[in-house]
């Protein structure tokens, strides 16, 4: 892991002003880095602000919102940047996971040529060999039957393997961060876990970073090396994942932690004679 951090989020303030209402502040002095090589977890309840900051870092907040502050990339900062330049560092540089793959994809486009558009666009690869490539991405994220699954669309494929399209597209140009915004929260269990288990051999696998959002501190404690928690858009603790899952420091945390059931409590009903 290197010393020199890829991402530096520096005092990041994001709010939204809606032109018939008070504005409103959803991030409050957010601040942190990713390191190369590094899986990051950002971890609170729904309504914390995790989806903002990933939008954020990638130049997609809507036009209500607006964002001070740093989120330096390399030293280079994209609160500063211009429209054009974050078009090229999507993907190339940064690429996301959206939680939702069927909102996400688009439904009048085959999967094969979604994979291969950015490659075509930014890769400099003509269709022909980027749509060769996009089968060759399909099979990495263990698509089964890639080819003829390469000429099928969104609603063709169930909730797993459309997240595996996401994966392969937010891959295909081998951004060096990857984030992954509640990339399970639309799976099955079981699927969940095959999901997690591929980001976590691609990441390897390719060298990225990796800044996973989740309200899941089972997902979390699995995949991160280290985890930040959030609450009303701030950045309320930060640590080592084990140090932060033992010892937790801040009030919230230990909450947090003390609403997820043990497992000598799993099955337990509570006796409706006791008092509340």
């Amino acid at each position: 892991m290197s010393n020199s951090p890829f991402l530096s989020v520096r005092n990041l303030n994001v709010c939204i002003a809606p032109s018939n209402g008070r504005e409103m502040t959803v991030l409050d002095g957010v601040e942190f880095d990713v390191h190369a090589g590094e899986t990051l977890g950002i971890v609170g309840e729904s309504g914390s602000g995790k989806s903002l900051l990933s939008l954020s870092i990638m130049g997609l907040l809507p036009d209500i919102a607006k964002a001070s502050g740093q989120i330096l990339l390399e030293g280079e900062d994209l609160l500063s940047t211009s429209e054009t330049r974050m078009c090229t560092l999507r993907g190339k540089r940064i690429g996301i996971i959206f939680q939702e793959p069927l909102t996400a994809l688009n439904p009048a486009m085959t999967i094969g040529d979604q994979i291969a558009e950015g490659m075509v666009c930014h890769g400099g690869l003509s269709w022909r060999e980027a749509r060769l490539r996009a089968v060759d991405m399909m099979d990495q994220v263990r698509m089964p039957d890639a080819k003829r699954r390469a000429k099928a669309y969104p609603h063709e494929l169930s909730g797993g393997q459309r997240q595996r399209v996401g994966i392969a597209i937010a891959l295909a140009l081998k951004p060096a961060l990857l984030i992954a915004d509640e990339p399970t929260t639309a799976l099955d269990v079981t699927v969940q876990a095959e999901v997690l288990d591929l980001l976590s051999d691609l990441v390897d696998e390719h060298g990225m970073a990796m800044m996973l959002v989740s309200h899941d501190l089972g997902v979390i404690a699995r995949m991160c090396d280290r985890t930040i928690v959030m609450v009303a858009g701030q950045k309320i603790e930060e640590g080592a994942t084990r140090t932060v899952f033992e010892h937790p420091a801040h009030p919230y945390t230990r909450s947090l932690l003390q609403s997820v059931p043990s497992r000598s409590e799993c099955g337990r009903r509570s006796d409706p004679e006791e008092p509340c």
